[in-house]
């Protein structure tokens, strides 16, 4: 891994430990941090593949239900919970990233928001499993080594830690042959084939990975609120995700994470002054789509190029996004 994106990682680490000692909203704070996961994942298939996907509340919702189903029914451990939720998320990924690489283009954009539908519409009609527009309720925190997670204070250092080892692997697999490979596909899916790479095997592995982000965000979204809602399958939740990752910027693997918390913060605090708050942020939006291509992440290089720029000095290849 590039010493640039372990320094980032570090003061990304230290951030989350310090913040809730700093301001007192330690589920709000949680609440980004799984946010994060989710974009981070979405990210993970436009950034370094490519590919636009508009179903990614399919794997969120179905690695939330299956970790919620499990502790109802089975009382499982916390470690276990939320590997049911990355396997969940995970396989509901390889589902839906076989049928949507058969699509090119805005169809296979369409193909991801198609079964996110079909989800969303079975869950619902599924009342005796998930509990409908009800949703699933009673969860209770199962301890973790005998430490209780009853604190909305601990269980945010749990999801901190959590959030901390994904990004880290996240990085790792992005500076692997792996992610190489990816961005190769992405930049040219023929010439990829004509080296030899098998793209279809790489982009079924680049769902399958992103379904296990975003199931795991859903496993630790469902003990959070200890509750699992109809909406964590929603195709709304999907366009959330995607305006996360576009505010924050794909180019990079904090860039939505960045959006995330914005968006997130926004969410929660605009909403309680004014009813219409989404049209600030579609300003927003509209501003960074049409004038800053890179999300707000790219800000920090551009001004850096700026400063050297205005102080006669060349642009180095270290202001690049991380």
């Amino acid at each position: 891994m590039k010493a640039r994106s372990l320094g980032a990682l570090a003061l990304l680490a230290l951030i989350v430990a310090l913040t809730p000692l700093l301001v007192r909203y330690p589920t709000l704070e949680a609440q980004m941090l799984i946010s994060g996961l989710l974009a981070l994942g979405f990210s993970f298939l436009l950034g370094q593949m490519g590919f636009l996907s508009f179903g990614q509340a399919t794997f969120n919702g179905i690695g939330a239900y299956a970790a919620a189903l499990a502790l109802l029914h089975w009382h499982v451990p916390l470690v276990l919970l939320l590997a049911i939720g990355i396997l969940a998320g995970t396989l509901s990924a390889l589902v839906v990233g076989v049928l949507s690489i058969q699509g090119v283009g805005v169809y296979a954009v369409m193909l991801t928001f198609a079964l996110n539908e079909m989800a969303y519409f079975s869950a619902f009609q599924l009342k005796g499993i998930t509990g409908g527009d009800n949703g699933l309720r009673g969860l209770i925190r199962p301890d973790l080594f005998g430490f209780s997670l009853s604190s909305s204070l601990t269980y945010y250092y749990l999801v901190a830690v959590v959030f901390v080892l994904a990004v880290y692997v996240v990085l790792r697999i992005i500076d692997s042959p792996f992610g190489h490979v990816l961005r190769a596909i992405r930049e040219n899916e023929q010439r990829a084939k004509a080296i030899g790479y098998e793209v279809r095997h790489f982009k079924i592995a680049a769902f399958a990975l992103s379904g296990a982000i975003s199931g795991l965000a859903g496993a630790l979204y469902a003990l959070l609120y200890q509750f699992v809602p109809l909406e964590a399958i929603d195709f709304n939740t999907s366009t959330n995700i995607v305006i996360m990752g576009l505010l924050g910027g794909v180019g990079s693997p904090f860039g939505p994470i960045l959006g995330a918390a914005i968006y997130t913060l926004l969410a929660n605090f605009l909403s309680e002054v004014w009813a219409r708050w989404p049209l600030v942020l579609g300003v927003i939006f509209c501003c960074i789509v049409l004038f800053l291509r890179g999300g707000l992440w790219e800000l920090g290089p551009l001004a850096l190029r700026r400063i050297r720029h205005l102080g006669g000095g060349n642009v180095a290849a270290d202001s690049k996004p991380l």
